[in-house]
């Protein structure tokens, strides 16, 4: 990864077709080599208008959408023992939201007679257009200004992930951090003792 000035963020966020569990098609991350992760404590976003913007949606990049991006990632991030620091914070965050136009081809269930094959198999096949989206969510070392870790997830974006947005959102990030170098911590159960115990 090449060392970049405090611009940086891009995560995948695709909401994946019907036929499959997984609302995702696409996720990856990227991590900068030799990196010590016991060296970060702390985060914070940057804060950069223009590049917050990008050549995001406004169909999905609304007030509304920024808040719930930046707590699911925020509840990532507090889960690895990560605490918020506006002053000095260890890492920078930003997110950035493509969507784009994409077309795949599938088969059509009509078939004429000469669409069929002597071993029986329809070989007609039609293009479906569909939009994709695409979040993606880059770090970077607050001290040497070097990127340390992207990560991204891709789905088909549609109405039906519009209504249940917070709820993609939720599901994007959780499963963008699964490829983070730094598990989740087990928090401390706490035991209440009896009043009467000594």
């Amino acid at each position: 990864m090449k060392k970049q000035s405090l611009l940086f963020v891009l995560f995948a966020l695709f909401l994946l077709g019907a036929s499959s569990c997984n609302p995702f098609t696409k996720i990856a991350s990227e991590e900068e080599p030799g990196i010590n992760w016991a060296e970060y404590k702390s985060y914070d976003w940057l804060s950069n208008k223009w590049v917050h913007m990008g050549n995001s949606s406004p169909e999905w990049l609304t007030a509304n959408t920024e808040i719930k991006i930046r707590q699911a990632v925020e509840a990532q991030m507090q889960q690895r023992g990560f605490t918020p620091d506006i002053f000095a914070p260890d890492l920078v965050l930003h997110y950035h939201i493509v969507v784009k136009d994409e077309m795949t081809y599938v088969r059509d269930w009509y078939c004429t007679e000469e669409d069929w094959t002597r071993d029986g198999r329809c070989q007609y096949v039609k293009p479906v257009n569909y939009k994709e989206g695409t979040l993606i969510l880059d770090m970077i070392d607050g001290r040497t200004g070097n990127q340390v870790w992207r990560g991204s997830v891709s789905g088909v974006l549609d109405n039906d992930n519009m209504r249940h947005l917070d709820k993609r959102i939720n599901q994007a990030t959780e499963m963008m951090f699964r490829k983070f170098p730094m598990k989740m911590q087990q928090m401390p159960v706490s035991v209440e003792r009896p009043a009467n115990a000594k």
